[in-house]
């Protein structure tokens, strides 16, 4: 977004000036009054021109334009969405009348998978198909030889493949189809472990795996759904298009448009560059955790157009998918919880195929090898991967000290929120233990300002950033968050 949306006047141009003259200018190795006069002319002009621009002015120039094009963008998406629940609505798996074979159904969501694949990546979704093909063959392979190590077997494949990748393929290609590749390796690595623990008895034939791999509602922005939820498409008459369907449809689309909104508008337009440093990075980072609730809501609407996310209560079909919580991440109460809320499917995934299974090597441990797991899954990216293990460190810290805290002054401030039946003396109640809680809830959103600002429009934004750009972020804060982690796991071990 340019800048001259939310200032009045342009600032000087210095586009003119040779890059490896400002640099030793600026690196103190040379001497330029054309230089100087620029900067001069910048700072007189910066006070007044770090102004906001009117609201009428806001919606012409960046409101308007982002929700039309947005919409423009994410229409031919829902409609495919839409049109493969009606084909579902054919299908009556388990009644005497049904109307469609399985096998139809898995293909025409493999068909619709690949038209939206093809719209949002072209020629690019090959590397999808073939990431897939190789993961069904691994996975057949295996089941034949021995299904104990079916999960193990391709938990190793995904990691070899997403190494492949980040090396073979160009960067900017990688980056735009890395999101969907996350969610295609979830899947098949799910399917690969319950094979293992049982959880799949019989092994899925081929429509039904590239069917649930492909899925249009999940192929492109998630969200990760299971095996067993994906065959719900095959009984959709228990799930029929009603009032509440809708609504939950209304109400997801909605909140995506207005994150939308608010990343690329709002925050920017209430908190300016002339304001406080950390100010600013709070900005920056909220404006990546509302593009991640776009994300979040998106998805939520693209799934339950399939029919899918829902659950059962006596029949009665309640649609209460959320993939993310915005209101528990914004104000969390501890960071424990803002990680638990991110991405609820994938936490339920890290939580079920990596935790537990790493749970007898002791809880930290445990909790470093998931953090590890997700960090692979979004590729070899040292900004993630360095935001992700000290995200892990965080929490692990945070989870450790306040349960000490919890033991020693027998109140409720604990991590994880208690239980109503808990021994506590002190309830949540209890005004220390709201000022306390609330207290780490405010510490909790310092860690997110910190952890996320690094997350950007910069160039770098679509080839992934570089460990220059995410050191640099930190050392412009003096690397405070990680002084205060190692500060609080200290005193954890002195009391």
């Amino acid at each position: 977004m340019d800048d001259e949306m939310f200032y009045g006047d342009e600032f000087p141009d210095i586009s003119g000036i040779d890059e490896d003259v400002l640099r030793a200018y600026l690196e103190g190795d040379t001497v330029n009054p054309e230089i100087e006069e620029l900067l001069k002319a910048y700072s007189q002009k910066a006070p007044e021109a770090l102004t906001r621009v009117s609201v009428k002015e806001l919606w012409e120039n960046c409101l308007s334009p982002t929700f039309f094009q947005t919409i423009e963008n994410l229409i031919p998406l829902l409609l495919l969405c839409f049109v493969f629940k009606l084909i579902c609505s054919f299908s009556k798996s388990g009644s005497d009348d049904q109307d469609i074979p399985p096998w139809l159904i898995h293909l025409s969501s493999l068909m619709l998978g690949l038209l939206a694949l093809h719209m949002f990546f072209q020629r690019n979704l090959f590397y999808l198909v073939l990431c897939c093909t190789l993961c069904y063959l691994v996975l057949v392979f295996t089941n034949w030889r021995n299904r104990d190590y079916c999960g193990v077997s391709m938990a190793c494949f995904i990691v070899a493949y997403l190494v492949a990748c980040e090396y073979f393929i160009q960067s900017t290609v990688w980056h735009s189809i890395r999101g969907a590749q996350i969610i295609l390796s979830m899947k098949v690595i799910g399917i690969a472990f319950d094979l293992t623990n049982g959880s799949i008895i019989e092994f899925p034939d081929v429509f039904a795996f590239f069917g649930y791999n492909f899925c249009v509602g999940t192929v492109i922005f998630g969200p990760w759904i299971s095996f067993q939820e994906y065959k719900h498409i095959l009984s959709q008459h228990r799930r029929p298009i009603k009032a509440m369907w809708v609504l939950k449809i209304f109400f997801s689309v909605s909140c995506s448009l207005l994150c939308v909104m608010c990343s690329t508008c709002f925050v920017h337009w209430l908190i300016l560059d002339n304001n406080f440093k950390y100010i600013v990075a709070y900005r920056d980072a909220q404006s990546f955790r509302f593009s991640h609730y776009f994300i979040s809501f998106l998805s939520e609407t693209s799934v339950i157009l399939c029919g899918l996310g829902a659950s059962h209560t006596n029949e009665e079909v309640k649609w209460d998918l959320r993939v993310s919580k915005p209101l528990q991440i914004e104000l969390p109460r501890s960071l424990v919880e803002v990680v638990t809320n991110w991405n609820i499917p994938m936490h339920n995934w890290l939580k079920n195929y990596v935790f537990k299974s790493a749970r007898p090597l002791g809880n930290f441990a445990a909790v470093f090898l998931t953090y590890i797991a997700s960090a692979l899954l979004h590729g070899l990216n040292f900004q993630l991967a360095a935001v992700l293990l000290s995200l892990g460190v965080y929490t692990y810290v945070e989870y450790v000290f306040r349960n000490k805290l919890a033991v020693i002054f027998e109140a409720c401030v604990k991590a994880k929120r208690c239980t109503d039946g808990c021994s506590h003396v002190y309830k949540h109640n209890h005004p220390y233990v709201i000022f306390t809680n609330v207290l780490f809830g405010c510490l909790a959103i310092f860690h997110l300002t910190y952890l996320g600002l690094m997350f950007d429009t910069s160039s770098q934004d679509e080839v992934g950033y570089s460990m220059e750009h995410t050191l640099k972020k930190w050392s412009a804060l003096n690397f405070i968050s990680h002084w205060v982690v190692l500060g609080t796991y200290l005193f954890n071990i002195m009391i």
